[in-house]
């Protein structure tokens, strides 16, 4: 198949299909069945055409081979509110200058509660091809999600309008009563990545690659208008229910795999930051007038074959959320100097309120057994401390991304010479996280408490020329 079709095809499914990820962060725990199987580990160790997303070296390791599959991805997402009350003078509760409810709203008639999100169910599909030149060089084409998160709190599931039997919920942040038709709260972020590359063998045990990154990303919020009064611009025009919107951006990827002997293999890679367009429909709501960037990735990894038909991977991953503001800057820290007349920390300012998420280091384990010669089985673990801050709660109620393990299994089962069906499943132990809130609308310190678990089952096909 013509790479330029297989792109095509490729983005054509993509683009049909709904992604949402957060487990390392926003991003997937691994690119491609084989190496999901194992964790996310294996960037010394190319075996399909999804290598180009790790480690765009390995592809003119696996010859000519299209790779293509389908993660049926479950987050089980929520918040819990422990506080009757926020943190308001009660004068100012006293005299309608400030409500009475803390923020976010829990589920029972006290304000406290859990409130679950809805749209537990994603579709991720994934599509590579790799096309080798001659026996030494190769081109690339991958496509897949990059990034992305996703929260839908319906009002329902919240607090009732204190003293109005019957009126509907007053919404995560009390939309309802600021504007009815931005009751319903959460964000949906989805990014496709497309990867063109080109690798090279400058000996038989040394190669190198570069990679080109043509990105989209799409995004929505919802249910953030009682924020309305804290934009930087005076004007929350941009800040919620304002449809989905788009970015185009860009990045770029290089690699090297080294194999100094036929049992250890030794790779590292990097990708550039993705700088994408402004979200103008959101301006408003992230720093520097909707700037959303996706943070640069590097891997380190290892391939360790004990025996012939045994093979140990390791990969260290440090992913850079510190060096995107829209994610990285302090959350309680911006919310108070906005409502100290510091505008330019005030949301949509030039520092303005981010998610206060730190950098990750991401440590992934795998191991691969051949149990006959048409049967592959895997199985992995992956440790990560998550990258929110205990300050920066609130917000994170929007994308609670807090998941710092993930154990997986997986399996190929080969169909002759040149078919095979890869399967890979994933489960992240529920993670959770108390506030360390400051901001008076929150009920202080340990009122908020956000919390996730997902599984994954993700199925794939292989063929090879």
């Amino acid at each position: 198949m013509p790479i330029r079709q297989a792109a095509l095809t490729g983005a054509l499914v993509m683009l049909a299909a709904h992604s949402a990820l957060a487990t390392n962060g926003y991003l997937p725990h691994g690119f491609g069945t084989k190496s999901k199987g194992m964790a996310g580990a294996g960037s010394a160790l190319p075996q399909d055409a999804m290598i180009t997303t790790t480690n765009v070296a390995g592809a003119v390791w696996v010859g000519r081979r299209l790779d293509a599959g389908v993660a049926f991805f479950s987050p089980d997402r929520e918040y819990t509110q422990n506080a009757t009350s926020n943190q308001f003078p009660p004068e100012a509760i006293a005299a309608g200058m400030a409500p009475p409810w803390p923020s976010p709203i829990g589920s029972n008639p006290d304000f406290t509660g859990t409130v679950d999100s809805d749209k537990d169910l994603f579709l991720i599909p994934h599509f590579a091809y790799v096309h080798p030149l001659d026996t030494s060089s190769a081109l690339g084409v991958a496509l897949y999600g990059n990034g992305g998160m996703n929260t839908t709190y319906q009002p329902g599931d919240t607090t009732a309008l204190p003293g109005t039997p019957g009126s509907a919920g007053l919404g995560t942040f009390g939309g309802a009563l600021s504007d009815p038709a931005d009751a319903r709260t959460g964000v949906d972020l989805a990014q496709l990545g497309l990867n063109l590359s080109y690798s090279r063998k400058l000996t038989e045990q040394f190669s190198v690659g570069a990679g080109a990154i043509l990105a989209y990303q799409m995004f929505k919020a919802s249910g953030l208008s009682p924020f309305g009064m804290l934009v930087a611009d005076g004007n929350p025009d941009d800040l919620s229910n304002r449809g989905r919107d788009g970015a185009f951006g860009w990045g770029a990827q290089i690699g090297a795999l080294w194999q100094p002997t036929e049992r250890l293999s030794l790779a590292a890679s990097y990708q550039t930051q993705i700088n994408f367009g402004r979200f103008e429909k959101y301006s408003d709501m992230f720093a520097e007038e909707g700037d959303l960037d996706a943070p640069a990735i590097l891997n380190l990894g290892l391939a360790w074959r004990a025996r012939p038909d045994l093979v140990f991977a390791f990969d260290v991953q440090r992913i850079w959320y510190g060096d995107i503001d829209a994610f990285a800057n302090p959350m309680s820290e911006s919310l108070l100097r906005c409502m100290g007349g510091e505008t330019q920390y005030c949301l949509g300012g030039e520092r303005g309120v981010g998610f206060g998420w730190d950098d990750m280091t991401v440590y992934k384990l795998g191991v691969q057994w051949d149990a006959r010669p048409d049967l592959t089985l895997r199985a992995g673990y992956s440790l990560t401390d998550q990258p929110v801050p205990a300050e920066g709660v609130l917000f994170n109620t929007l994308a609670p991304a807090v998941i710092e393990q993930h154990f997986t299994l997986g399996l190929t089962k080969r169909l002759g010479k040149r078919a095979e069906v890869n399967l890979a499943a994933m489960y992240a132990p529920q993670n959770d996280l108390d506030c360390g809130c400051q901001v008076p609308f929150s009920g202080g310190p340990e009122s908020i408490n956000i919390a996730m678990d997902q599984w994954e089952v993700e199925l794939g096909i292989g063929y090879r020329w």
